[in-house]
């Protein structure tokens, strides 16, 4: 009992003359503890994600292929008599419409350039539906003119990726940084489908594009975003070669940009910057 009495003593001598310096080793030990757990929380992509709708405008030459029988009248067209075989091409624009773009996104911090800028990557997940439409084209059949307008349902999905400068409120993620801009560069990876109604194969490729935001904290952070497609793709090149007689559309090629998009961008969760990451 006397000696544990006696290291109980010595236990609380020791605590009761401990050093300055070690005091401040136990201090500089638990700064490192929470300061380590602000760069993490730095991140928080949580607060990062956003949800985009947008606009497409694309417009691009579509060249066909027509056959078809032109009889002199009516009646020769009924009895299938004295017909003459045409087979022509036809260049037209054709242009998307009915179009339905959203998006999700998450911006990942690379590295922050100011109190108020960083460097990010935007990752999307991105999905274009519509349809490539384009004035009636009318071919002379000798007793008849036949239109020809057939909407071509359009999707491309993809995946961009892009490398951003961000200023403001979604790079610090403070509300007192209420303006917003951003710049970026990225590509696309995309898959893309035209049904032409003749078995056209998917298309895989990667899509370059610039883009650009400007947005305002309001309760929520909304950005309004423009982006611009570059360099020249082939979206369809189809062929179905028939008999002789065959009628209709039996080869299509669509191919040029893929345009422009405007888009509106809401942060659902900005309304939880209230935790200032930059001070």
């Amino acid at each position: 009992m006397r000696i544990l009495a006696a290291w109980c003593l010595l236990a609380t001598l020791l605590l009761s003359n401990t050093s300055a310096d070690a005091q401040f080793i136990t201090s500089l030990s638990r700064y490192h503890k929470n300061d380590t757990k602000a760069n993490k929380t730095k991140l928080a992509l949580h607060k990062r994600i956003y949800l985009g709708y947008g606009q497409q405008w694309m417009n691009n030459p579509y060249t066909f292929r027509y056959r078809d029988t032109m009889y002199t009248s009516e009646q020769n067209f009924i009895d299938r008599i004295g017909g003459q075989e045409i087979d022509t091409t036809i260049q037209t624009s054709a242009r998307l419409t009915k179009a339905l773009n959203g998006y999700l996104g998450v911006s990942v911090p690379i590295s922050m350039v100011s109190a108020k800028s960083m460097v990010c990557l935007d990752i999307e997940a991105n999905v274009l539906m519509g349809e490539l439409t384009y004035d009636t084209v009318t071919v002379p059949l000798g007793y008849k003119l036949m239109p020809i307008a057939e909407p071509m349902p359009f999707m491309m999905v993809s995946g961009p990726i892009s490398v951003n400068f961000k200023y403001g409120g979604d790079a610090t993620l403070s509300k007192d940084n209420r303006t917003m801009l951003s710049a970026g560069a990225g590509i696309a990876a995309s898959y893309i489908t035209v049904d032409d109604g003749l078995g056209a194969e998917a298309v895989i490729a990667g899509v370059p594009f610039v883009k650009a935001e400007i947005g305002f904290f309001a309760g929520l952070a909304f950005k309004l975003r423009g982006t611009a497609y570059m360099g020249r793709f082939e979206m369809l090149n189809s062929e179905a070669e028939q008999v002789s007689r065959a009628t209709g559309i039996i080869s299509g090629k669509y191919e040029g940009n893929f345009g422009y998009n405007l888009s509106l961008i809401v942060m659902p969760l900005s309304f939880t910057w209230d935790d200032r990451l930059i001070r």
